[in-house]
């Protein structure tokens, strides 16, 4: 038997003593590190565990025309609003949408049969009993395992029968207010909706806040595009209850909004969603040791956002419309138009890249209505035809093809096996061949000039009858897509609206696609692109962005228009890359388009009535309607104004007019010219 030593106790004793006095002294020095060393540190720790932060939306900044008329309006009111705790159960909730039925009215609520079941199944008992009722494979899995708590519920809710949902009209009430109460997440914010407040309801919604928790009286906003030209510019908000797309959720969140903020979902009120935007409420929700909402205290009193005013003024704009429209219906009355889709004009200053109109006029094809369609400007493509023919001249100069001023032969261009490529005026009036300069191939539109143009890239020289080799035709392409490129026709024209086209530039062609698109018979192009286009030229070679957008605006004392914060700046997206002389070349080409004497010459119709000096390029890309039966052009212009300073330019568009023997494209461009003139006179 082991002898039991008394004298091992007191060792054993001490040990234990020792232990439990550096316990405590780790414990007492944790305390003073907590409590004295990083005392701030735990306490904002401390802070923020005892209480959560809510955003909440303010009224949204206003747009404006150049004039400072507004394109929108907001309709501010008083409506009740819900911050949640995150012990509210479904009964509170119930509780909570019952009294609150008794301060404000509700008319004509559309429910769901799944949210009356919402609201059947709020009642613990009622849930309960309902789950129990259940089969049981409504209640376990294969496996005999209790299905999760989200599919009980599910299945209890599917369980439920009309017979159940038997709610009269106040019930129903009740119901539209629970939903939307239970919509809401934990501590977060939501508007609820009613019928408008009045001001004696707004008094007693805002002291019931002991019988009614969470509830508040809060500032909403209705948002109204007003009926203009620029209505479809101006773009759409999301709704409260769609809140951030969910697309950009992820990105919303990350810049502190929060899942129901109303947000710009297109065009202008997307592309300047962080200027209109409001300044948010910030709602600090305290919470007592047990978890519970004590109190909601405001942090930041939100505020109005700021406002944008555009380029374009309405007055303008709306007089383009009229005239595009005048001209549309004229051609509908003799046939011309009636398989158009409409006519399109854009107008930009050159020097700026301010917009200063974007109009377009749509063609229902089958009712034969006609609209306002100023977003076709960005967003419809069409065959632009021969006024890209600077374009060609210019990337013949830029890969070695072309010197200055070079003459070349007009002549029928006949390739082997294949009918012969004619200038129009071949046809008109059999000139045969002779030679003719960059200038002359611009003002009497040579087709031949750009074909040759176009061979020279691929590394050959026209002669009749010949057979075009083809191994150089991507590469060739890729030059001539690339010069045009330069100028915007094919490319983003870098215009502050998101989701414009880039017009329709088809990655498989041949040989004949090639040819022809030299002279704009094949890619596709916005009337936006074709603006930006000749703004460049009458800009000396440097491509501006258009904007349309001309600053950023306070709010004055009334919310209204206030004083200019910020203006817009001319963006710089490239020069052509060719010399002053031979851009001096498409200028003189251009003018000679709109004065030459010629009987060749294409575009007398810029000078024709002109109040001040147009240069400009005519384009007629053919086509055929009604089946192929029909003989159509797409009759465009491009021009600029004044000739030596340049304050305006202009492209026009007008699709699939059967009547050939007009050109209404010049036209339309210098009336445009002159009612710019009319309303800004220029030097």
């Amino acid at each position: 038997m082991r002898k039991f030593n008394s004298h091992s106790i007191p060792i054993r004793l001490n040990l234990l003593f020792a232990i439990v006095i550096l316990l405590f002294m780790t414990i007492i020095g944790r305390l003073l590190y907590m409590q004295v060393l990083n005392k701030d540190f735990y306490e904002t720790k401390l802070a923020s565990a005892s209480q959560t932060r809510v955003t909440t939306s303010s009224v949204r900044g206003e747009i404006y025309d150049a004039a400072g008329k507004p394109l929108v309006e907001n309709s501010v009111k008083q409506v009740v609003a819900f911050t949640r705790s995150n012990k509210m159960t479904a009964k509170d909730l119930k509780d909570i949408s019952t009294k609150l039925l008794t301060y404000v009215t509700v008319s004509s609520p559309d429910l769901t049969e799944r949210q009356m079941a919402d609201y059947y199944l709020a009642d613990p008992a009622v849930y309960k009993k309902t789950v129990e009722a259940l089969p049981k494979d409504k209640r376990f899995d294969s496996d005999g395992n209790q299905l999760s708590e989200a599919q009980l519920y599910n299945n209890a809710a599917e369980s439920i029968t009309s017979d159940q949902l038997n709610y009269s009209e106040d019930e129903k009430k009740a119901i539209y207010l629970f939903n939307q109460l239970n919509a809401v997440g934990n501590f977060a914010t939501g508007n609820i909706q009613t019928d408008p407040l009045s001001d004696t309801q707004v008094a007693i919604v805002a002291s019931a806040s002991k019988e009614l928790p969470g509830i508040s009286i809060s500032t909403s906003w209705d948002r109204k595009v007003l009926e203009t030209s620029l209505s479809s510019i101006v773009g759409s908000v999301s709704s409260e209850k769609s809140g951030l797309p969910a697309e950009d959720v992820d990105a919303y969140l990350q810049k502190g909004y929060s899942l129901n903020d109303r947000v710009g979902t297109s065009y202008l009120e997307k592309q300047y969603e962080e200027i209109l935007q409001g300044k948010r409420t910030v709602k600090e929700i305290h919470l007592d040791k047990y978890g519970d909402m004590e109190s909601v205290e405001n942090v930041e009193e939100g505020s109005k956002g700021k406002n944008i005013k555009l380029t374009i003024d309405l007055t303008f704009q709306d007089s383009v419309d009229n005239l595009l429209k005048s001209y549309f219906s004229s051609e509908l009355s003799n046939g011309g138009a009636k398989y158009s889709e409409g006519v399109y004009a854009v107008a930009l200053n050159p020097k700026t890249g301010a917009v200063l109109a974007m109009s377009g006029i749509k063609h229902n094809l089958e009712t034969g209505d006609l609209t306002s369609d100023s977003l076709g400007t960005v967003t419809n493509v069409f065959v632009p035809g021969s006024v890209v023919k600077a374009a060609t001249i210019s990337s013949g100069w830029e890969n070695g093809v072309l010197k200055g001023n070079q003459t070349l032969t007009d002549q029928p261009i006949v390739f082997q096996g294949s009918p012969a490529i004619n200038s129009w005026y071949t046809l008109a009036y059999g000139s045969g061949s002779f030679p003719i300069t960059a200038v002359e191939a611009l003002e009497y539109s040579s087709n031949a000039y750009m074909i040759q143009t176009a061979l020279g890239m691929m590394g050959q020289t026209y002669q009749p009858d010949m057979t075009v080799k083809t191994d150089r035709l991507e590469s060739a392409m890729g030059k001539l897509r690339a010069t045009f490129s330069e100028y915007g026709l094919g490319a983003a024209t870098g215009i502050d609206l998101p989701d414009e086209s880039t017009g329709f530039i088809p990655q498989k062609f041949d040989l004949a696609n090639y040819l022809t698109n030299a002279f704009g018979q094949f890619d596709n192009y916005t009337p936006m692109q074709l603006a930006q286009y000749v703004a460049t030229i009458a800009n000396n070679g440097v491509r501006l962005a258009p904007h349309i957008v001309e600053g950023v605006y306070d709010n004055n004392e009334q919310g209204g228009l206030g004083n200019l914060i910020q203006q817009t700046t001319s963006t710089e997206m490239n020069k052509i890359n060719i010399s002053e002389s031979d851009m001096a070349i498409l200028h003189q080409g251009f003018y000679q388009v709109s004065h030459g004497t010629s009987p060749l010459t294409t575009g007398r119709a810029f000078s024709d009535g002109a109040t001040v000096s147009i240069s400009g390029k005519t384009g007629t890309a053919e086509s055929y309607v009604a089946g192929g039966q029909k003989e159509a052009n797409n009759t465009n212009a491009v021009a600029y104004a004044p000739t030596e300073n340049p304050q305006i330019a202009v492209a026009v568009v007008f699709p699939h007019n059967t009547n050939l023997t007009k050109n209404v494209g010049p036209a339309i461009a210098r009336d445009i010219i002159n009612l710019y003139n009319q309303h800004h006179p220029m030097n």
